[in-house]
């Protein structure tokens, strides 16, 4: 009995595909290990995003070389990105099996499998052409359903390196996604969290061209079919697609989540400019309040690049003053990492470690002062919450995106995946504690 273990990095678009890999795998016969040192097959979906993934992938390819392998597989953006790397690694590590596969082979893993040649095989030859179309029949170890509607990004941000290792944007057909997220929730669960590399571009490439809110509309109709309280999820979205017609949809709908995330990179319209990012500071902060009036209570969340090329103490503080006086009021900050092959990696001047350290320490002071506030300003609402766990106890994500633990619901029966209501009650520390809308039970969130 061959047993396999799966290890991701990176976006909910990687997560998705390694539960391809993993039915697939089952498929061919193989076992899922319960725990690493039990296995012979070790897969990483690697991630390029930054220089720490890079880093992580090595450690990790490293790490599992002590673990006697049959067989290493590596694939993902860094597999694609970074091929002749690994393969310098790869001849140092001296495996008896280690492939290095590129983002079109990931879905082809059981037949190379099948036909193993000693020593180090590379095939990363991508044509970008099509995405991907498949569907999982399970989505193990999670409460809540992620549903990849598209691939690749056509943006060519200066710093970005994915659209390199993922390719242009590519958009898998309605009719598709309506039947995996059908499967999903007749399987039971209740939230539906679509998932891809860009996911505001769909539609653009399809004959006849389609939108993002099309989609949209028609996962509406299918969720109101059901007749139940459901949840639909959007991971990302850019300002830009912030537009009349999604708001007319965000407005009507019924399960859409009060959680949004627009990335925001730079709230000076120099580093904007640098960056490759399409829309000006003043823009995102009209589009956002437009979207925060019809939401007044969701989570608005954000990332930040804090030391890109060129940006002085007026720059980062253009940004600092946008942030807050914005309704963001959850941040993803990290410090501008240097892709190769990006134009960003060759833009002077540098910011220096010492100045990237000190405005990180100020934005995440900043994101920690907001978020409370956030969560003060929740107390006292009644939320609906998808339970996300059951032992040691009860945990669950409220629709706008405050994870909380609880006990019970009314004396329902509690399962994994099921919407249920939830009262928060009183902030203490980083921990908010919440009852039953019709109970004096108190739990801990």
């Amino acid at each position: 009995m061959i047993k396999f273990w799966i290890k991701t990095l990176g976006c909910k678009v990687n997560q998705v595909e390694s539960a391809y890999i993993h039915e697939e795998l089952c498929r061919q016969g193989l076992f899922l290990a319960e725990r690493e040192d039990e296995a012979k097959i070790f897969i990483l979906n690697s991630c390029a995003v930054t220089e720490g993934a890079f880093k992580e992938t090595k450690k990790i390819l490293r790490h599992w070389a002590k673990l006697n392998p049959l067989a290493v597989i590596l694939t993902g953006c860094s597999a694609q990105a970074f091929a002749e790397e690994f393969k310098k690694l790869a001849f140092e590590l001296k495996l008896p099996h280690f492939l290095i596969l590129g983002q079109d082979q990931k879905y082809k893993i059981p037949q190379y499998l099948n036909s193993l040649v000693e020593g180090v095989f590379i095939e990363v030859t991508s044509s970008f052409e099509n995405c991907y179309p498949f569907l999982l029949q399970h989505f193990h170890g999670h409460s809540r359903a992620f549903v990849k509607i598209q691939d690749g990004c056509s943006s060519f941000c200066s710093y970005c390196i994915v659209p390199y290792t993922r390719g242009p944007a590519r958009s898998l057909p309605k009719e598709h996604i309506l039947k995996q997220i059908k499967l999903f929730l007749d399987q039971g669960y209740e939230e539906i969290v679509l998932t891809g590399i860009h996911i505001g571009m769909w539609g653009e490439d399809l004959k006849p061209r389609q939108t993002l809110t099309d989609l949209l509309w028609a996962i509406e109709a299918l969720m109101n079919s059901y007749g139940k309280p459901l949840h639909l999820r959007l991971t990302s979205l850019e300002v830009k697609e912030i537009d009349e017609d999604f708001l007319a949809f965000a407005k009507q709908s019924k399960f859409l989540c009060p959680h949004f995330h627009i990335p925001l990179q730079s709230g000076s319209n120099t580093i904007l400019r640098a960056m490759n990012r399409k829309y000006r500071a003043e823009e995102y902060l009209e589009r956002l309040s437009q979207l925060a009036s019809l939401f007044p209570e969701a989570t608005f969340g954000a990332d930040v690049i804090v030391g890109f090329p060129g940006e002085g103490d007026k720059e980062f503080q253009e940004t600092y003053e946008l942030i807050e006086k914005s309704p963001l009021n959850w941040l993803h900050v990290f410090p501008f990492s240097p892709r190769p092959g990006t134009p960003a990696a060759h833009m002077e001047p540098k910011v220096s470690k010492s100045q990237i350290k000190e405005r990180l320490k100020l934005l995440k002071d900043l994101h920690q002062r907001k978020r409370e506030n956030f969560l003060k300003n929740s107390l006292g609402k009644i939320r609906k919450t998808v339970i996300e766990e059951i032992e040691p106890r009860p945990t669950g994500l409220t629709d706008n995106y405050i994870p909380v633990e609880l006990t019970t619901n009314d004396g329902a029966v509690l399962r994994i995946g099921k919407i249920v209501s939830l009262k928060l009650t009183k902030l203490r520390g980083n921990l908010v504690e919440a009852e039953s809308p019709e109970s004096k039970e108190i739990v801990k969130t």
